[in-house]
């Protein structure tokens, strides 16, 4: 049956929402036409919702046009109009979803826009260096957090680290002031880097072999299971993939770093009471406490646990069910639990100005959503507390007993 419907569906899983998600729409649009103009014919009807799908499909290749075209942009921007860049690309991109509510293709782009940032920021920070540039080792920038799952938005901070050759002391100190001028370029760009994991931090970047001894020693203060999600946005030598394979192998071998992954992922609420109730505050929701924490800290700690390579959160669902650790069912849940609670994050996040922090950012009105988004986001956190399960039994059976 599973293989039935993989062939059926194809391997891309993020197809099966989409295709859901348009069939859905397009009813509705035929539906609401016929409502609204009882004396046309079928055919009528037919031929209105087909030139709204024109329009629409017209609308989305124009902003496509002008999103692509601020990437473009972003290689050639000096760096005092990368702020502006970074600002208008968003401004676009938040369009885009408001008119067409796609996830996918929000992060597809926002990763497009970063890595093209990245390039630029890092071209700019060799220059900065003058003579020192020379004594720069090979080296990979890697985003974890957010980024590092394909997730990023210019509203989470950009989380970085560095790892690099081996080098002698003039290497240790390019790569030191290389480091900071990194950090300031991607601030000044706009992409809010985060002041803790960031390689400007000694902590946050260091040799293969010193990234393999802080994930053997498990060092609390900088967390080494922030490495289970990682994605390369410059690899100099292949460091970003060999970072990669070592660090997520050493962390599998550390049943002390497993344990304490599992532990940290049972403890994150999913955010529903004892009677099903939304668990509130000044009679807010936490979505990123209660909804998207949970829901990665489970499908990460599981993608780790079963060696899955792939970076995106859907790539991960996808290999977890070729493995069969996931079933068709559980792996469809999950993947609209990503979808619902992302959709539910990008709709806030897109009434509020990219360049100014807010506190209250991802705190959810329950009373300004409609019927159908209160119960989505129910079965999602649901659907949290159900895959957090999963996780834990999938560990007990590694001979391992979860909290």
């Amino acid at each position: 049956m599973k293989n039935i419907l993989l062939s059926a569906k194809g391997g891309d899983i993020t197809v099966w929402r989409a295709a859901t998600d348009f069939a859905t729409a397009y009813r509705q649009a035929l539906l609401d036409l016929a409502a609204s103009d009882h004396d046309s014919s079928s055919e009528t009807v037919f031929q209105k919702t087909c030139t709204l799908l024109e329009t629409a499909t017209q609308d989305h290749n124009n902003l496509l046009e002008h999103l692509n075209g601020q990437i473009r942009e972003m290689a050639t921007a000096p760096p005092h109009c990368r702020k502006e860049v970074t600002i208008t690309f968003y401004n676009y991109l938040y369009r885009h979803f408001s008119h067409f509510r796609s996830v996918p293709i929000f992060y597809e782009l926002s990763m497009a826009f970063l890595q093209q940032a990245s390039a630029a920021i890092i071209a700019q920070a060799r220059i900065q260096l003058g003579d020192s540039a020379s004594a720069l080792p090979e080296f990979a920038l890697i985003a974890v957090g957010p980024a590092g799952r394909h997730e990023y938005s210019p509203f989470c901070a950009l989380q970085l680290l560095i790892v690099h050759d081996n080098t002698g002391t003039e290497g240790l100190r390019a790569i030191g002031l290389f480091s900071e001028k990194l950090h300031d370029g991607f601030e000044a760009a706009g992409l809010a880097p985060d002041q803790e994991v960031t390689p400007r931090n000694p902590e946050w970047r260091g040799t293969l072999a010193e990234w393999r001894l802080r994930c053997e020693a498990e060092e609390e203060h900088i967390n080494p299971c922030r490495l289970a999600d990682q994605f390369s946005l410059y690899s100099g030598n292949h460091l970003g993939d060999d970072l990669k394979q070592i660090s997520c192998a050493t962390l599998r071998a550390n049943s002390s770093a497993v344990t304490n992954l599992v532990h940290r992922m049972t403890a994150l609420s999913n955010g529903l009471g004892i009677m099903g109730r939304l668990k509130l505050e000044y009679g807010l929701f936490k979505l990123l406490d209660y909804g998207l924490l949970p829901f990665s800290a489970s499908l990460s700690t599981l993608s780790l646990i079963k060696g899955s390579s792939s970076v995106s959160s859907s790539g991960r669902i996808y290999d977890l069910l070729m493995q069969q650790v996931l079933d068709v069912e559980l792996a469809e849940r999950m993947l609209a639990t990503w979808h619902d609670l992302h959709n539910l994050r990008l709709g806030l996040e897109q009434f509020f100005e990219i360049d100014r922090k807010n506190d209250q950012l991802l705190h959810l009105n329950p009373n300004e959503l409609s019927p159908e988004q209160r119960q989505s986001l129910k079965e999602a956190l649901e659907s949290v507390a159900i895959i957090q399960r999963h996780v834990e039994i999938i560990f007990s059976e590694m001979g391992n007993s979860a909290p």
